[in-house]
């Protein structure tokens, strides 16, 4: 299942709702994290470094598994860097770590290799720079002023850090030969 607005939106709903974030405006902002998300995750582009046999062959479809401490310790340095400080930074970051880690689970990695028909691919993310996703999220349901920008900006400097640092193996499987091989991969997240 791809990630989608509403799946992110729930998500991140219910983990700030479990971290004391409970105000009418909650929704509202869940929905603009998760459009600024859903924006910019299409932008990454997945890349492998594969070893196998020779051959063509295709990986995954495998969960984009997010570590949530690394996504909280991300978001909380993030936080402090944007200049938004106070006693609800520690609860507002746990709550977005949450519901973001969450809802990426329900996304897919999913990649194409030219030259290993069976083997293992090293997965990285390059993506985008995320805050301007981020930014245009929040504004278009309607948040603006200085502390949007201060937000948007920690999300999106949380994202980039983040997903700069991810790695995963991904199963290739495809035609095999007796003979080795080794090669890229592209993909993307579903």
């Amino acid at each position: 299942m791809p990630i989608t607005v509403p799946a992110l939106a729930g998500a991140l709903s219910a983990s700030l709702a479990s971290a004391s974030f409970l105000g009418i405006e909650i929704p509202r902002l869940s929905s603009g994290l998760a459009i600024g998300v859903s924006t910019w995750i299409p932008q990454v582009l997945v890349m492998t470094i594969d070893a196998g046999s020779a051959g063509a062959g295709s990986g995954g479809p495998l969960p984009l598994m997010v570590p949530q401490p690394s996504l909280l310790g991300n978001l909380t340095a993030g936080f402090a860097s944007s200049g938004l400080t106070g006693i609800y930074v520690a609860p507002m970051a746990l709550g977005i770590a949450n519901g973001l880690a969450l809802a990426f689970v329900s996304g897919l990695v999913k990649t194409t290799h030219v030259g290993v028909g069976v083997g293992t691919g090293v997965v990285t993310f390059r993506a985008p720079p995320a805050t301007v996703s981020m930014i245009a999220g929040l504004k278009g349901v309607g948040f603006v002023g200085i502390s949007t920008e201060q937000l948007a900006n920690a999300v999106g400097m949380a994202l980039d850090i983040t997903f700069a640092s991810l790695i995963m193996a991904i199963p290739i499987v495809g035609s095999a030969s007796p003979t080795g091989a080794s090669g890229t991969g592209i993909g993307n997240i579903l």
